[in-house]
């Protein structure tokens, strides 16, 4: 009998293990999709503004990031009065910057380019095969305390993240990807995404901080995401 009862919590333990196995990368892709609205409310999104401050430095400035399909998207920031742009209408990247003497817009570099061309609008996580986007399950890490799961994102030789994902919402909390362009090039970035809330039946993050090599650059906390929002024509297109 007492073999039987040996036997019998052997067979347990291992069909619990198997219970908790890690699952795959698909399947923690499909689960944060569904856990955020899912599919179909996430292709009816052609556009998003997001209002909130911008944290950097020990001051804090009002922003606005504003994203649309074909990898669109613009941010514009008051510092102290004095505005920055920056944007990216699917062709042309410009940059509008008088503090840093650029008082007219000026073409960003094919370099700067490239990099906000590759962001997609809609998440690699949804028809990610279709569209060329290769999942990966690589082990997890504790992030801020937080047990998670990790899936590296790849297109080409180009594209290439890796997201951690918390276990029990099968949320990205922490997104790693090495700098290409700019200041920060060659330095690993990493973005953090906390304060999930709903918003017009999507669940998206409210604060985000971008970090370079472990150190902090910005903090973003938004207020208000539109979705979907009317934009006036040429709105990304660097003015004539």
């Amino acid at each position: 009998m007492r073999h039987f009862t040996l036997l019998l919590l052997f067979v347990g333990s291992s069909l619990l293990a198997q219970d908790a196995a890690t699952p795959s990368a698909q399947e923690i892709a499909d689960a944060y999709i569904e856990n955020t609205g899912g599919v179909d409310a996430w292709k009816a999104v052609t556009a998003t503004k997001m209002e909130g401050t911008a944290a950097m430095q020990g001051m804090e400035f009002p922003l606005t990031v504003t994203a649309a399909a074909e990898h669109k998207n613009r941010v514009d920031v008051d510092i102290q009065g004095s505005p920055m742009i920056q944007s990216y209408d699917g062709t042309t990247g410009w940059l509008l910057f008088p503090m840093q003497g650029i008082t007219e817009p000026k073409e960003m570099t094919e370099e700067e380019v490239k990099a906000m061309a590759e962001t997609p609008f809609l998440s690699e996580f949804i028809d990610s095969e279709e569209r060329g986007y290769v999942l990966e399950s690589v082990e997890g890490k504790e992030v801020e305390g937080t047990p998670t799961y990790g899936i590296r994102v790849t297109k080409g030789e180009d594209y290439d993240r890796t997201y951690y994902f918390e276990t029990e919402n099968m949320v990205p909390i922490l997104v790693e990807a090495t700098a290409k362009s700019g200041p920060t090039k060659g330095m690993m970035g990493e973005t953090y995404l906390s304060d999930y809330q709903e918003v017009e039946n999507l669940i998206m993050p409210m604060f985000i901080e971008q970090k370079f090599n472990g150190q902090s650059a910005m903090k973003m906390t938004f207020t208000t995401i539109t979705l979907n929002p009317e934009l006036e024509e040429g709105f990304f297109s660097m003015p004539e």
